[in-house]
């Protein structure tokens, strides 16, 4: 038995499909669990609880074996940050882990993490995976680059309405996006996998981008000939230090790092997943034509 703790997210929908195909027995765990529709949902229990309560992560994880942790924030909040969520959650995953005698933890960190960057995220992802190594219990840690679920979501829409899209500073920061399902499969090979054990992993798509590179592409793709407007960094330094200082929330200006520095894998890091996983990486281009219903390039 897994538990899947994020079940509902871009990574935890694409584990439940592939655990639902494969008859994994799986529990699904998120603050209101759902499964897909049009899976055969028979292996798959739902738990619905709090990834910050001890308690709830304690009875969610009896009778399993591991733990996939796949929980994300893409915003934290004063109440809720991504040191409480993140940091947090896994603390209390390893202390009920130790407890109920799960032999691996699995855990989805970040490109960039470190305990002094400028960014709330990054941190606490860092912490997050101290307190996995100093846990004893054996783990594999996936450090990916950002998500082509990004540019469906986020960038389509925008574009498609307005014609324009607005970016801090120049957009010519690399970025190297991965198709959650890949990092689902990642997951999925890694499981009673001894090469994968006590491991951390970069992984990314097997394409390269600018951020221009991409609004470009979106806009091709939608048929919508698209204005990008760039702002200067200091104005948006300051724009984020404002919103963070009257929300309270100092992880705000998050974005900001994470927009201003590439986020990319060096050939090395592909080869190191390349040589304890077999996947076949999608490209951004066809993915992006399937999710928004279009008809993919010759």
């Amino acid at each position: 038995m897994i538990l899947i703790a994020g079940c509902n997210g871009h990574v935890g929908r694409e584990i439940v499909k592939k655990c639902a195909a494969r008859k994994i027995q799986a529990r699904c765990f998120d603050l209101a669990p759902a499964v897909p529709e049009g899976i055969d949902s028979s292996c798959l229990e739902v738990f619905a609880g709090d990834i910050t309560d001890p308690g709830s992560v304690l009875k969610a994880v009896q009778g399993v074996d591991t733990v996939m942790f796949v929980i994300g924030r893409k915003r934290g909040t004063k109440n809720l940050t991504h040191e409480m969520v993140e940091h947090g959650g896994i603390k209390n995953v390893s202390e009920a882990c130790k407890k109920s005698g799960v032999k691996h933890i699995m855990y989805i960190s970040a490109l960039g993490v470190g305990k002094d960057v400028p960014a709330t995220s990054l941190v606490a992802k860092w912490n997050a995976e101290q307190s996995i190594r100093k846990s004893g219990i054996p783990y594999t840690i996936f450090r990916p680059s950002g998500y082509f679920a990004d540019f469906a979501e986020e960038f389509a829409p925008r574009i498609k309405k307005t014609g324009s899209f607005t970016i801090i500073g120049q957009g010519a920061c690399l970025v190297q996006p991965l198709d959650p399902a890949d990092l689902a499969e990642a997951f999925m090979q890694a499981m009673d996998n001894p090469r994968a054990m006590q491991r951390i992993f970069k992984i990314a798509g097997p394409e390269k981008f600018t951020l221009t590179d991409i609004i470009q592409l979106v806009g091709n793709i939608l048929g919508v000939p698209v204005k990008i407007k760039k702002m200067p960094v200091w104005v948006g330094n300051l724009m984020f230090s404002l919103i963070a200082l009257f929300t309270g929330n100092p992880g705000a200006k998050d974005f900001l790092y994470r927009m201003s520095r590439d986020s990319t894998c060096t050939e090395e890091e592909m080869r190191e997943m390349q040589e304890v996983f077999r996947i076949a990486y999608k490209r951004l281009d066809p993915w992006l034509r399937e999710r928004l219903g279009l008809q993919s390039s010759v």
